[in-house]
C-alpha cells in the first residue's frame, strides 16, 4: 500500500499533540503545589543533590548505595540538568513529558513498519500513551522511565535494518537500563534465524549478520563494566539468603516469594510474568480478538497489508520470556524476573491492539461505503465507529487520577526551610 506523506505527517502531528496534552496534564499535577516528589524519586534521585552540594549526606550508606547503582547515562542526564540550573527533583518532573514525545514518535514509526496505515500509528500511540500514563513508570523520572523510548527506538531501527540506529540504541539501553540489553541481544540473534520450508534456516540477508555483529559488540562493551567490577556493598543477595529474610515474604518491603504457583510465575508483582496493568487501558483487550479476525480474515481486507516486520513482536516475546526464566534461574543476579516482561508485553499488546482496531474500523468503513441500499447496515457501521473512536479518545476521562503520577506531599516544611536557609541553597 502506498504511503501518503501528507497523511502520515498529519497523523503523526495528531499523535504528538496527544502526547503533549498528556504531558501537560502531568506537569499540572507535578507543579500544583510545593514539596511534591515522586514516590521513587525519594530513593533514586535524592542523592543527586550531592552534585549541587558535595557535603550532603555524609556517611549516608543509603545515599551511597543508590548513587553506586545508578546507571551512568541516567546520572549524566541529571548532571546536565544541574549544569542548566535545574534542581534534580524539578528535572524529574520535566523529563517525563519529553520522554513521552520520544515514545510517541518512535512508536508511530514502528506501527507503520508493521501495518503501513497512518491511522494505525495514531491508534498505537494513543494506546501506548494511555498505558504509560496509567502507570507511574514514565512519571517517575527514574531509569525505568528512560527504557520506554529507548527500547521502542531500538525496535524501530531493528525493523528498519539500521546498523547505526541499532548500535546507538543498544548502547543507550546499556547506559540507562542494562537489563534490557540482554533482550536486545537475543532479538538480534533471532533475527538471523528464519522459518522456511518447514524448518529453521539461517538468514540469507547479510545485513542481518552485520547488525548482529555490531549490536553484540556494543552490548558487550556497555555490559563489561558491570561484569568486571564488584559493588562496594558486596555481592547481590542470593536466593538462599532471601528465603531467610522476612523482607521478601508477605508483609515485607520487597515481597517476592508467594505461597501459590500462580502468584510466583504469573501474577506476582516482582516474580510473575504478567503485570497487573497488562490490559490497562482496558481498550487493549481488543488485542485478544486478533486470532478471530485472522480466522475471518476475508472480511478484514487490511490483513494483506500487514508486513513481515510483524514477526518482531514474536521475537520480542521469545526474548522476554527467555530472560524471565533466566532471571528466575539466576535469582537475583539478573534483577527481578517481572522486569523483563512488563515493558515488552506492554509494547506487544499495544501494537496488536492498534492492528485489531485498524482492521475492525476499516471493515466498518467499507460496510458504510458499500451498502447504500441498506441504511440499517450503514447506520450500524457509523454507530460502531463513533462508539469505538469515542471510547478510545475519552477513556482517560473516566479513569480516576489520570495521568497517574504518584507524587507524595512533603509536609515537614519547617525542616525544609531550615535546611535551605542553613545551606544557602535550594535543596
Amino acid at each position: 500500500m502506498k504511503k501518503y506523506t501528507s497523511q502520515t505527517r498529519l497523523w503523526l502531528f495528531l499523535s504528538m499533540s496527544l502526547a503533549t496534552l498528556y504531558g501537560i496534564l502531568s506537569l499540572k499535577q507535578a507543579f500544583a503545589e510545593p514539596n511534591l516528589v515522586h514516590n521513587d524519586a525519594r530513593q533514586h534521585i535524592f542523592w543527586m543533590l550531592r552534585f549541587i552540594d558535595p557535603d550532603l549526606f555524609p556517611n549516608d550508606l543509603i545515599a551511597d548505595y543508590f548513587q553506586s547503582v545508578a546507571p551512568r547515562g541516567y546520572t549524566l542526564v541529571y548532571k546536565l540538568g544541574i549544569i542548566l540550573g535545574i534542581n534534580p527533583f524539578d528535572f524529574a518532573k520535566i523529563l517525563p513529558p519529553i520522554l513521552g514525545l520520544f515514545v510517541t514518535y518512535y512508536f508511530f514509526r514502528l506501527c507503520l513498519e508493521i501495518l503501513p496505515i497512518p491511522v494505525t500509528g495514531f491508534i498505537g500511540c494513543l494506546i501506548i500513551n494511555q498505558a504509560l500514563w496509567l502507570k507511574d513508570d514514565l512519571a517517575s523520572g527514574t531509569p525505568r522511565a528512560f527504557i520506554n523510548p529507548l527500547f521502542i527506538a531500538f525496535l524501530y531501527y531493528l525493523v528498519k535494518h539500521s546498523r547505526l540506529g541499532v548500535c546507538v540504541t543498544v548502547a543507550a539501553i546499556g547506559l540507562f537500563y542494562p537489563q534490557y540489553v540482554f533482550i536486545a541481544a537475543i532479538m538480534l540473534i533471532l533475527r538471523v534465524i528464519h522459518w522456511e520450508n518447514g524448518r529453521f534456516q539461517p538468514s540469507k540477508n547479510h545485513l542481518n549478520y552485520q547488525i548482529l555483529a555490531g549490536g553484540l559488540l556494543v552490548a558487550l562493551i556497555v555490559l563489561l563494566p558491570y561484569i568486571i567490577t564488584s559493588s562496594e556493598f558486596g555481592p547481590t543477595i542470593t536466593r538462599a539468603q532471601a528465603m531467610n529474610s522476612p523482607e521478601f515474604f508477605e508483609g515485607g518491603r520487597s515481597r517476592f516469594f508467594h505461597d501459590n504457583f500462580m502468584d510466583i510465575w504469573f501474577t506476582g508483582r516482582r516474580s510473575g510474568m504478567f503485570h497487573s496493568s497488562l490490559f490497562t487501558p482496558a481498550t487493549q483487550c481488543v488485542a485478544l480478538l486478533l486470532p478471530f479476525l485472522l480466522i475471518f480474515r476475508r472480511q478484514f481486507p487490511l490483513w494483506k497489508y500487514i508486513t513481515p516486520q510483524v514477526w518482531v513482536l514474536l521475537q520480542l516475546l521469545i526474548s522476554s520470556v527467555l530472560m524471565f526464566f533466566a532471571s528466575h534461574a539466576l535469582l537475583f543476579k539478573l534483577h527481578l524476573p517481572g522486569r523483563y516482561t512488563e515493558l515488552s508485553f506492554r509494547i506487544i499488546i499495544a501494537v496488536l491492539t492498534a492492528i485489531s482496531l485498524s482492521l475492525i474500523l476499516d471493515t466498518l468503513l467499507r460496510v458504510f461505503r458499500n451498502n447504500h441500499s441498506y441504511r440499517v447496515y450503514r447506520w450500524l457501521a457509523v454507530t460502531l465507529i463513533t462508539v469505538i473512536v469515542a471510547i478510545l479518545l475519552l477513556y482517560p476521562a473516566f479513569v480516576p487520577y489520570f495521568p497517574l503520577v504518584r507524587y507524595e506531599k512533603g509536609r515537614m516544611t519547617e525542616v525544609y526551610d531550615f535546611s535551605a536557609n542553613s545551606k544557602g541553597k535550594i535543596l
